[in-house]
């Protein structure tokens, strides 16, 4: 009787049940800590280049990390809410590049003594076989400068079928395991390709003074799990850089993104300014999550329209393009 007795509440109702811990809150902490432990390894990249790999990640990582939290705070359907923030997150940065190329903004013009061009850069995919839909996005960016990536041997008849728009372009097909081009509306004086030395493949070109002398570069480093490599090619390039006269403008697929080491190293030793910064990549669905394809110039070039992204045309990369002002003279 008194065990029964000592089971009830006065009155003799049941005791209430202790309260439950709230379900999620263990998943959501272990969402937390997840996602800033991949911001800290995405910081320990500039301590040891194999962490770089995680700032690809950094948006994604950051996303995670307020998902979890906000999962934590709501007082029931914690991890609901958290997978449907991530998931509208996601969306959204693979939905922003495209908004932001729907209505370009307007960021200055150019002043006496520039020329205000359009520039654009497209690593096309080597496996890529539409070879037309990738003629018509470069005849629809109508840039006056182009760089043109992993061009397989399939896409040397665009190049000439393109000369018309693009009547001076150099290529590296003669060299192995080359496969870059830039295109241009004006003349070039000379140019130079290189593979298999300490950068990465790489062609340039060095226009007329109708752009003041500008050198053009387009540029395709190696990528992840090579980081060391990867950090070696952009130290040679950007030591090479260093040694060209004049305004420069250098593209490419980079296989990094704004918050890594890679790019860092780039801006820190050469003094270019980065100006792209919408995701690229992947093409998948139509929502690209990183940011590595770029255009570098010099800190006398500015740029008087805001980033877009085209079409993929086939390829993994949606091509980036913007408009700058370059100085013709020095």
């Amino acid at each position: 009787m008194a065990g029964g007795a000592a089971a009830q509440a006065p009155g003799g109702s049941a005791a209430p049940n202790k309260k439950r811990k709230a379900r999620g809150r263990l998943e959501c902490e272990l969402g937390i800590l997840l996602g800033a432990g991949g911001l800290i390894g995405s910081r320990l990249g500039q301590l040891w280049i194999a962490f770089d790999v995680f700032s690809q990640f950094t948006l994604q990582f950051v996303l995670l990390t307020a998902a979890f939290v906000i999962g934590f705070l709501m007082p029931r359907a914690k991890l609901l809410v958290a997978f449907l923030i991530i998931i509208a997150g996601l969306a959204g940065i693979g939905v922003w590049p495209h908004l932001a190329s729907r209505v370009p903004i307007t960021l200055g013009s150019a002043a006496a003594g520039e020329k205000d061009i359009r520039v654009a850069s497209f690593n096309t995919w080597y496996s890529n076989q539409n070879v037309g839909a990738v003629q018509a996005e470069i005849e629809r960016l109508d840039a006056d400068v182009i760089t043109l990536l992993e061009l397989g041997a399939n896409k040397k008849p665009m190049l000439e079928a393109l000369k018309s728009r693009y009547p001076f372009q150099v290529n590296c097909y003669t060299i192995d395991y080359c496969n870059l081009a830039i295109l241009s509306k004006f003349p070039i004086t000379d140019s130079e390709a290189r593979v298999g030395w300490e950068g990465p493949p790489m062609i340039r070109a060095r226009l007329g003074p109708e752009l003041g002398g500008l050198t053009v570069m387009a540029v395709h480093t190696i990528r992840f799990p090579h980081s060391r490599a990867q950090l070696r090619q952009v130290t040679a390039l950007s030591d090479l850089i260093e040694t060209l006269p004049g305004p420069k403008l250098v593209m490419g697929d980079f296989n990094a993104t704004p918050f890594s080491r890679i790019i860092g190293t780039i801006t820190g030793r050469t003094g270019l300014k980065r100006l792209s910064y919408l995701p690229s990549w992947p093409t998948t669905i139509g929502l690209p999550q990183v940011a590595i394809d770029h255009i570098f110039v010099s800190s006398a070039i500015d740029a008087t329209e805001s980033q877009r992204i085209g079409e993929p045309s086939g390829s993994d990369h949606f091509p980036v393009t913007m408009r700058i002002a370059v100085p013709l003279a020095p």
